[in-house]
C-alpha cells in the first residue's frame, strides 16, 4: 500500500505540473526576449485580480505633433497617469501640419521611438499601430487601391514600395530591441474596413499577417514584439484571424457610445482563448470636427468593461475630440477600483 500511495502521489504532482505548463502563457516567438515574456506574463494574469486588473491607456496623437503632452494633460485633470501610451509611426494630415513627401510617406520612427523609450523607462507600458502608406498609389492608409494579394508577390509594382516600409519599420522596432524595450505591436488594424489591407479577401491576409510575422521574427530578429490583432467591430471579424500560432493577444477597436455594441464580437473573439484588450475606443460625434470635444461620458466605462468585456486587460482612448483629456469624467474612470494606472516616477 505504501508504494501505491507513493504512486498515485506521483500522478497527481505530474498531472499538476502538465495543467500549470498548459496554463502557463506563452509567447508566439519562441525566441521573445524576457522582457516581452514578463510583459505577457502580467498581462495575462490581469484577469484573474480582484482589483486593478484593466491598464488605462491614451493614443499619443499622429506625427509631427505626437508628444507625451497628451499624458500630461490627463495626469493635470485626473491625478493619475495613464499605463498604456499609443503611438503610430506613420502621419495622417488629421489636425497636424502637412510634412514632406507629400507622398510615399516614410515611418518616423527615430522621433516617435524616443517617446516611446521615455514612456517605457517611466513604467509605463507602449503600444505601436501602422497606418501603412499605400503600396500602389503613395497615398495615406485610407486609400483603398490595390489588390492585397500584390504584396505577397514580387512581380507585382507595389510589392518593392511594400518591402521598403516594412525594412523601415524593422529599423524602427530593432532600435527599440537595442533598448530592450518591448511593444504591443497592432500591425493591420481594422482589417475588416478602413484602409488599403481592409476589407479584402480574408485567405490573402491571413497570408499577409503570417508573412510579416515570419519576415520580422526568423529574418529580421525581431523578438521584442507582442503580436495583437485587432479588427473593428464586425460579424465577419474571425474571417481574418491567422491563427493562434501568430497572435498573442486580440482586440477590438470600438466607436460607439456604449461597449454593449461590441459585446457579440468579444464573445467569439474570447473563443481564441488569448488576452483580450480594447485597442481603440471612441464616442460618436461630429467627424468633420475631431478637435472639438465631445462630452462624452468616461466615468461609465469601466463599469461598461464589467457588464460586457469582463476579461479586458487595457483599453486605449484615441486622439483628439475621443481621448480621455477631451471628455468628462476621466477623473471617475481612471479612479475606479478595476483600472490600474502608471506609477508617477
Amino acid at each position: 500500500m505504501k508504494f501505491r500511495k507513493i504512486t498515485i502521489l506521483a500522478v497527481v504532482c505530474w498531472m499538476v505540473c502538465c495543467i500549470a505548463a498548459r496554463a502557463e502563457p506563452r509567447l508566439v516567438d519562441a525566441q521573445a526576449l524576457p522582457a516581452a515574456r514578463a510583459l505577457y506574463a502580467e498581462l495575462s494574469a490581469l484577469p484573474q485580480r480582484a482589483d486593478q486588473r484593466v491598464l488605462s491607456g491614451q493614443f499619443m496623437g499622429w506625427f509631427p505633433v505626437c508628444s507625451l503632452a497628451t499624458a500630461n494633460e490627463i495626469y493635470q485633470q485626473t491625478s493619475n497617469w495613464v499605463a498604456v501610451a499609443g503611438f503610430d509611426y506613420y502621419e495622417t494630415f488629421v489636425n497636424t501640419p502637412k510634412t514632406k513627401p507629400d507622398r510615399f510617406k516614410p515611418p518616423r520612427w527615430r522621433y516617435i521611438n524616443e517617446l516611446i523609450k521615455t514612456h517605457v523607462a517611466l513604467g509605463g507600458v507602449a503600444t505601436l499601430s501602422l497606418h501603412m502608406t499605400n503600396p500602389w498609389t503613395g497615398g495615406l492608409a485610407w486609400d483603398k487601391t490595390g489588390n492585397l494579394a500584390d504584396v505577397l508577390d514580387p512581380a507585382s509594382a507595389a510589392y518593392p514600395a511594400y518591402r521598403q516600409q516594412l525594412d523601415e519599420v524593422a529599423r524602427g522596432l530593432a532600435d527599440l530591441q537595442e533598448a530592450q524595450v518591448v511593444v504591443l505591436f497592432r500591425p493591420f488594424h481594422e482589417m475588416t474596413g478602413a484602409f488599403w489591407w481592409g476589407g479584402k479577401e480574408g485567405e490573402t491576409f491571413k497570408k499577409v499577417w503570417i508573412e510579416l510575422f515570419r519576415y520580422y521574427t526568423q529574418e529580421k530578429k525581431l523578438h521584442n514584439l507582442v503580436w495583437v490583432w485587432s479588427p473593428l467591430v464586425s460579424t465577419n471579424a474571425m474571417c481574418y484571424y491567422p491563427g493562434n500560432d501568430y497572435v498573442d493577444m486580440t482586440g477590438l477597436d470600438i466607436y460607439a457610445s456604449s461597449l454593449e455594441r461590441a459585446k457579440n464580437c468579444y464573445a467569439e473573439i474570447m473563443k481564441t482563448g488569448k488576452p483580450f484588450a480594447i485597442t481603440e475606443f471612441g464616442p460618436p460625434g461630429n467627424s468633420l470636427d475631431n478637435s472639438s470635444p465631445r462630452n462624452y461620458d468616461y466615468g461609465t466605462f469601466a463599469q461598461q468593461i464589467r457588464d460586457y468585456m469582463p476579461e479586458t486587460v487595457y483599453f486605449l482612448a484615441w486622439r483628439d475630440a475621443w481621448g480621455l483629456h477631451r471628455n468628462l469624467n476621466a477623473k471617475q474612470l481612471l479612479s475606479d477600483p478595476w483600472i490600474r494606472n502608471r506609477d508617477a516616477k
